[in-house]
């Protein structure tokens, strides 16, 4: 009877030990806690480079959070195709960098809202981002990311060229009609051939979008119907094709393939047009031409920006100690080494305004880096059918902008297929 207690007890002793390992296991293992210490993985895209300035903003945020490891994954190629690919084979991180389709995201519970940890963190957005920075990353009325990185789209203008033609340099307070007679006095002809074009938008979404929210207008109205057939999109969708063919001030398609189809940065860089809007990339490579008196102005009225921020997967097991290191990504210790490297325009509030990113040399000058914080940001027209709706836009546009298709056609179709994709 002894013997069968004794074996009883020892069976016992298993049975408890066995069932504390399983608990270690499903809390840690797989998961990545033991001991008090979590692990986490995080996606980002990008160059080697950036790698290294995301790894030292999270020794940063390691001596806030010693338990806390987070492994760092460079994604490369085609992001989402390998990020959705991970999720889909239960392999997804706990942290991912997303841009602009993290809509898609959301409206697929693959990301979570933070409003709540926000909360519970007593986080103050406002004091941290200004308003159209915050509601970058805004969907369904819930917070899905922190915007880590925010650069305005900005006016990069040729002050030689500005000055030769007796221009004043570009201000906030202009405003379209002040462009189009800038870009008019700027473009310059010899022997009956232009040599020298005053602004080249091109086609671009971000070009054209930005002059219908400046003149009032919208994809969508504000009962999140499409309204491209609008007054507002038509004129700014006129304005953009009379700079062309009407005014001459900006290169044609035939011209723009007669240069070998190079895009506005390279045609600014080598002097042959003196406006651009363009981000904050392009000052980095235009800090390595020699021979360009450059600078920048904010955009007159809104402006769009290209931004990334910081989500968690609904998949984490670890989603408080995700959001503990996101939030400390977007303080301003965790923030400097992209700043003080020239990696990009910070999104917060604090780093758009500091000394470092104000008073930054790029190619050994100091430019209006105030252009970015300066800029105002429209709400851009997001959403989880964003790629469909592009795709029928600009099939629709680049027709429209080689002069080949009426005004009236393009805004009529364009709104047909839009309200057959958001029915």
């Amino acid at each position: 009877m002894r013997r069968s207690l004794k074996v009883i007890s020892l069976l016992m002793l298993v049975m408890v030990f066995g069932l504390t390992a399983c608990s270690k296991g499903e809390n840690g293992g797989a998961s990545g806690s033991e001991g008090g210490k979590v692990d986490l993985s995080m996606t980002i895209w990008g160059s080697e480079d950036e790698k290294k300035i995301y790894q030292e903003r999270l020794d940063i945020v390691k001596q806030t959070y010693p338990d806390i490891n987070v492994k760092l994954n460079v994604v490369a190629g085609d992001y989402d195709q390998k990020v959705q690919t991970m999720i889909a084979g239960g392999t997804a991180p706990d942290i991912m960098m997303i841009a602009e389709n993290y809509q898609a995201y959301a409206s697929k519970n693959q990301i979570i809202p933070l409003d709540d940890m926000i909360k519970e963190h007593n986080v103050n957005m406002s004091e941290r981002y200004s308003d159209d920075i915050a509601n970058l990353m805004k969907y369904d009325g819930k917070q899905f990311g922190m915007p880590d990185r925010a650069g305005a789209m900005v006016l990069f203008y040729n002050k030689d060229l500005f000055d030769k033609a007796g221009v004043e340099y570009p201000t906030k307070d202009w405003t379209q009609e002040d462009l189009l007679a800038a870009a008019q006095k700027l473009t310059v002809q010899e022997n009956g051939k232009t040599v020298q074009w005053g602004y080249y938008p091109g086609s671009w979404w971000p070009q054209w979008m930005q002059l219908i929210y400046q003149n009032g207008g919208g994809i969508f109205d504000e009962n999140g119907k499409p309204s491209f057939n609008t007054e507002p999109v038509r004129k700014a969708l006129q304005f953009m094709n009379d700079l062309t063919f009407v005014h001459g001030a900006s290169p044609t398609p035939t011209e723009i393939a007669d240069m070998g189809n190079i895009g506005a940065d390279p045609l600014f860089a080598q002097g042959k047009i003196a406006m651009e809007t363009t981000g904050f990339w392009n000052i980095g490579s235009l800090a390595k031409v020699e021979g360009i008196n450059w600078d920048i102005s904010p955009i007159w009225g809104e402006t769009n920006a290209f931004f990334n921020g910081l989500t968690i997967t609904n998949a984490s097991k670890h989603k408080e100690e995700a959001f503990k290191v996101i939030e400390a990504l977007t303080t301003p210790e965790a923030q400097m080494p992209m700043i003080k490297a020239g990696q990009d325009a910070p999104a917060t509030k604090a780093g758009l305004s500091s000394d470092e990113f104000l008073n930054a040399e790029y190619g050994g000058k100091k430019i209006n880096m105030a252009a970015f914080s300066e800029s105002t940001i429209y709400a851009e027209p997001f959403n989880p059918q964003w790629n469909e709706m592009m795709k029928l836009i600009n099939d629709k546009l680049g027709v429209y902008f080689n002069n080949k298709a009426s005004l009236d056609d393009t805004v009529n179709e364009i709104q047909s297929g839009l309200e057959r994709i958001y029915k």
